[in-house]
């Protein structure tokens, strides 16, 4: 073959440029969820502790309702706080305070599904009325309700969208933030 360059001449070795940092070319790996920090080792990982979670929940056992309404789609909750006391500079408590409840799942097409609905009336109002609704987050154990988890006046504050990314194959994810104006923890069969 011949150098395009130099015709009388043959072409030069080829030489694969060597990348000036290796980290660079290293495979991907995906990171753990914000919320994995959460997990000790024993939670992710009983059987290496000894633990035998015999009466226990699995985190992926749940389902979420909106106004008595099972949603599909869901992905994940975060957030799931039943109870936090607000405190004083000197540490006395001084009423309660009901952190935000994330809800994660994927991005759905048809606009009649509860989450949709309330997204598309939250964002018309802009603010100047608060569409609530009634959420409630359900653990399952084997298809059992075990404990369910019931915020009232729910009102979203926040939209957000995973990125768009081609070099990606996950679905988009739609992760709404709620507000509300507390949360009762109910356990089935509990007769107090």
């Amino acid at each position: 073959m011949q150098n395009p360059n130099n015709p009388s001449g043959p072409l030069p070795p080829y030489q694969q440029q060597q990348p000036s940092d290796p980290a660079a070319y290293q495979q991907q790996v995906p990171q753990a969820p914000p919320s994995a920090g959460v997990y000790s080792p024993q939670a992710q990982n009983p059987a290496q502790y000894g633990i035998r979670a015999v009466d226990s929940l699995s985190a992926n056992e749940f389902r979420v309702e909106i106004n008595g309404k099972v949603v599909a789609g869901i992905f994940a909750v975060s957030g799931l706080c039943p109870f936090s006391l607000k405190l004083d500079d000197t540490g006395k408590p001084v009423g309660f305070s009901y952190p935000p409840l994330i809800v994660t799942k994927m991005v759905q097409q048809d606009p009649s599904l509860p989450f949709n609905h309330w997204v598309r009336e939250a964002i018309q109002a802009r603010g100047t009325v608060l569409p609530t609704r009634e959420i409630a987050v359900v653990a399952m154990d084997e298809g059992v309700e075990t404990r369910r988890w019931v915020y009232r006046n729910a009102w979203i504050s926040e939209i957000r969208f995973s990125d768009f990314d081609t070099a990606l194959e996950y679905l988009v994810e739609e992760k709404i933030t709620i507000q509300h104006g507390g949360v009762e923890e109910i356990w089935p069969g509990d007769q107090r």
